[in-house]
Order: C-alpha cells, then structure tokens, then sequence
C-alpha cells in the first residue's frame, strides 16, 4: 500500500511540474507580444494624391509602396485621372500605366531606374499636412468656442422665457439671409394639377438636392426634394398628415 502511495505522490508531483512550466511558458509569451507591441506602434499614413493630365481611357498606378505589385486604378474626372493613397513618411517611386503602356508625368520630379528609364518620386513630409491638422483644430475650437459677434454664433447667457431688453445703440446679429434663388422651388409656383410635367420651369442647379418643408395647412405637412439625371429633372413630393 506504501508503495501505491509514494507512485500516486510521484505522479501527481509530475502533473504539478508540467503545470508550472507550462503556464512559465504562457507568461513568457504573453510578455513577448507584449513587448512587440510596444515596440513597434503603428506608423501614420498620410492621404496622397496622383494625378495623371495625360489622357488615355484607362490609368493604373503602382510604386515602390506596394513592391510594384499591383495596379490602383485612377477615377476620371473632367478630363485627368486621379487616386488617393496612403503612404508613409518617406520618399516614393511610382509609375503610371496608360492603355497598356509605362509611363512617367515628365512634369513631376523623376529618378532613373535599372531598366534605363525613369520612375516619378513623391516626398512624403508630415510637415505637408500639419497645415491640415491646424485647420482641423481651429473648427473644433470655433465650434466648441464661439467669438462672440459671429453670425452664427450663440449668446453665452442663460436662455429663458423673458425677451431681453435692447440696448440703445447696441447691434445684435440676426439669423443669416437665404438666398433668393432657393424661393423658386416647385412648392412655392401655382401649378395646376393636372400639368403637364414638361410645362415646368426647369430647376437652378443651386435647387438640387435639398430638402424642402411648405407651411402645414388642413393637418397635412408636404416635403420636396429635386434630384437631376443628366437632362431629366425629378421633384419627389412627401405628404404627412400631423
């Protein structure tokens, strides 16, 4: 019975000394990663823009921040190509494929290559977007913290039922005046009901995509929006009863 006794103790001291290390060893990894990842923190990328003026039907962009292995195509607009990509800090080369073909903008700054041609190189500086990051804390600033005298601004005082006495001589700012153009919407015309649709006055551009709200009568709130596909105009009315 003694002997049952002192191989059950040897077992369980075994079980127990496996346990030890390996729960050492989780520890251990857990530190490593830990480590690693306070070692390496993320490095910011900056949003970059390339622009192609060089026409073609289809522009592609690859550089040495993707090891020239895949092709980002370029969006068309008003005539020139355009991407946005982020890169880190640093010096770039990239190169554009235009309808089949390598190409550079000879109009931006180039490095030659192994090859006997020439790459296109971007600068990369995060003193470029400090400028960005300056006016993006100004609008936070301006919008937690309005300069008294804005037009748009607040009063700082408290706000209650009382109308607050004028001061002689004292300007006080009004609410900001709405542009002429944005009365001649479709709620606003006298229009039969039954006209015809090409009968009506074709809409300012500065009238798209807004949402408009007539004056509530009979119970019943009407809302407008007007939307353009290419030539075609299309006003969608909204009725609700209140």
């Amino acid at each position: 019975m003694s002997k049952v006794n002192r191989e059950l103790d040897s077992f369980l001291q075994v079980i127990q000394d496996v346990s030890v290390q390996e729960l050492d060893s989780r520890r251990a990894r857990a530190a490593t990663a830990s480590q690693t990842e306070v070692e390496e923190p993320k490095q910011r990328l900056l949003p970059t823009v390339f622009k192609w003026e060089g026409g073609g039907k289809e522009v592609f962009l690859t550089g040495s921040f993707n090891n020239w292995k895949t092709k980002i195509p370029l969006v068309k607009s008003h005539g020139d190509f355009y991407t946005i990509v982020d890169l880190p800090e640093g010096d770039h080369q990239y190169k554009f494929y235009v309808d089949g073909q390598w190409v550079h903008d000879s109009s931006e700054p180039t490095e030659s290559n192994n090859l006997g041609t020439f790459n296109n190189v971007v600068h990369v500086r995060k003193s470029d977007f400090e400028v960005f990051d300056a006016l993006d804390l100004d609008s936070r600033n301006t919008s937690t913290h309005k300069k008294s005298g804005d037009v748009c601004s607040s009063p700082s005082d408290e706000y209650g039922q009382d109308i607050p006495v004028r001061r002689a001589g004292e300007k006080l700012s009004g609410p900001p005046i709405l542009p002429p153009h944005l009365l001649q919407v479709l709620l606003n015309k006298d229009t039969p009901a039954h006209c015809e649709p090409t009968l009506l006055p074709e809409p300012n551009h500065v009238m798209l995509n807004h949402l408009y709200a007539l004056s509530i009568k009979d119970g019943v709130m009407v809302l407008s929006a007007t939307h353009r596909f290419r030539k075609k105009y299309v006003t969608t009315l909204l009725y609700k009863p209140i």
